[in-house]
């Protein structure tokens, strides 16, 4: 593998096929958005794209929490074409085609991570950094053209990509991107807790988050997939409880980093894959894997390292990612040997010390029931006993009468806005911890959004108009989400914004 620059652009790449692979990645994703921006990334690949003309390429792109990467494969010549198109859009994107791809994108309706995995980031970082991944991925209508613009010259710039190419590269290539600095990417702040938790979410299955503070530690690699593997064989293969498990991976720091362990459930099973799941979990930790499953491990990684291609590939966009996140790269063959010197014994030792900070994820109103390893329940939100003193705020008492579901309370003071809901559950949201105000679609009103990942619906038609003043005085203007007039339609002006 070489390492060139092309235009400033690092550029990872080695001899191939006649049809040659290369890829443009850039270090921003999900978790360098906002709960008002989320999916601006997203929508700035796809007007990128559709300013692209039609080719037999095979070319595509993603965005997920960590990156985003424009691909193909093809003739060299027409994949270098992509590659220059692809920076040439990044320079200029096509803002006229917003309103399009914004409703492309609504149907799309990605996520960009899988659901548990996202209730996992977020039990782990709230609403910070990939815990945004809870919030949807989606595209709100009231994204500005200027907000995209900033966020494009912000993030999709030179010193914040790397790209790969497998094959015969044309000497001409060109990677002309905007000018501007790595951006800087503060490491979201990590929830603390004394031991592992199990909590309820949106989650689709179960899911088991363990953090690693040696990203290329063998140990704990060999570990996560022989997790991995017996829930395919125990929860599919021997009870007929799932179809399927897979790890997603969130690179956070060069010490840090977070894998999920996530496995789908028949529906009505999901507790018992849960208590398989943290089972199968604390043996490993006491036991370490069997020789078997140690042999059948190594073997796995051994025999992705047979097919040339593959691998080259593989070590070519680990190379481009590692150079964009400042992580330290290394080739899958000195991986395969640092896999064939694990021992059981270091596989237990390594899952051991993750065990203080796991979470087990079920999905919301199921009980896993009693599970050894003095693991305890844990809440996603900050759920409060009872609510504090202040202005209170509660539905007409002829609606409490006649609705269970009318039995709220509201309470504002001088620290933060709290509420409890019919089935007598209390949240509350300090003041400082307010990540957004979103305005009503109709009527008067305003959701607030906690980065404590607690909400609060306050509503003309539920607690009537003084309550929603009383919060609205309360917010800074900055966290109002803000609806661009030509998509405000019926909307009131004065929900848009602080008073």
């Amino acid at each position: 593998m070489q390492r060139i620059e092309i235009d400033g652009v690092p550029f990872f790449t080695t001899p191939g096929p006649a049809r040659a692979t290369a890829a443009l990645v850039f270090g921003v994703g999900l978790r360098d958005e906002t709960f008002a921006t989320q999916g601006i990334t997203h929508l700035i690949e796809h007007l990128v794209m559709g300013t692209l003309p039609k080719s037999h390429l095979e070319s595509n792109a993603t965005v997920d929490v960590e990156s985003t990467i424009f691909y193909a494969t093809g003739r060299p010549a027409a994949v270098a074409a992509f590659l220059e198109g692809v920076c040439a859009a990044l320079a200029d994107p096509p803002f006229d085609r917003m309103d399009k791809e914004i409703g492309v994108l609504q149907a799309e309706n990605c996520t960009g991570s899988h659901p548990t995995a996202s209730a996992l980031w977020a039990a782990r970082f709230r609403l910070n950094g990939p815990g945004l991944a809870m919030a949807g991925g989606g595209v709100p209508e009231w994204l500005t053209e200027e907000a995209v613009r900033a966020h494009a010259r912000k993030w999709f710039v030179r010193d914040n990509a790397a790209a790969m190419w497998h094959g015969d590269r044309p000497e001409q290539l060109r990677l002309v991107l905007p000018e501007g600095p790595r951006p800087s990417r503060p490491h979201p702040p990590v929830r603390v807790q004394t031991g592992p938790l199990w909590m309820q979410g949106p989650a689709a299955g179960a899911g088991l988050l363990l953090r690693v503070s040696d990203p290329a530690d063998a140990a704990t690699g060999v570990g996560v997939d022989v997790l991995a593997e017996r829930m395919r064989d125990v929860a599919r293969k021997e009870r007929g409880l799932s179809y399927h498990a897979d790890l997603e991976i969130v690179d956070i720091a060069p010490a840090h980093r977070e894998v999920a362990v996530v496995v789908d459930a028949r529906e009505g099973q999901e507790a018992a894959v849960a208590q398989l799941l943290w089972e199968q979990y604390l043996d490993l930790c006491e036991h370490g894997p069997s020789p078997a499953e140690l042999e059948h491990a190594v073997d796995g990684f051994a025999e992705h390292l047979d097919s040339g291609d593959d691998v080259a590939l593989s070590d070519l966009s680990r190379a481009a990612f590692t150079e964009v996140f400042d992580l330290p790269f290394r080739p899958a063959a000195d991986g395969a040997q640092r896999w064939r010197a694990v021992t059981p014994g270091q596989v237990a030792a390594a899952l051991r010390t993750c065990r203080p900070d796991a979470i087990l994820m079920v999905p919301e109103q199921v009980d896993p029931g009693p599970l050894p390893g003095g693991i305890e329940r844990g809440y996603l939100c900050s759920p409060v006993t009872e609510l504090p003193s202040g202005t209170v705020f509660r539905p007409s008492l002829l609606a409490r009468a006649l609705h269970k579901a009318a039995r709220l309370t509201l309470v504002v003071n001088e620290a933060g806005l709290a509420h409890r809901d019919a089935d007598g559950d209390g949240h509350f949201i300090p003041w400082p911890e307010v990540e957004a105000a979103v305005p009503a679609i109709q009527g008067y009103g305003v959701f607030v959004v906690g980065r404590n990942l607690c909400g609060i619906d306050v509503h003309e038609d539920v607690y009537g108009r003084r309550a929603v003043d009383a919060v609205r005085a309360q917010l800074p203007p900055h966290v109002f989400v803000q609806v661009p007039p030509q998509r405000a339609d019926s909307a009131q002006p004065e929900a848009a914004g602080a008073r």
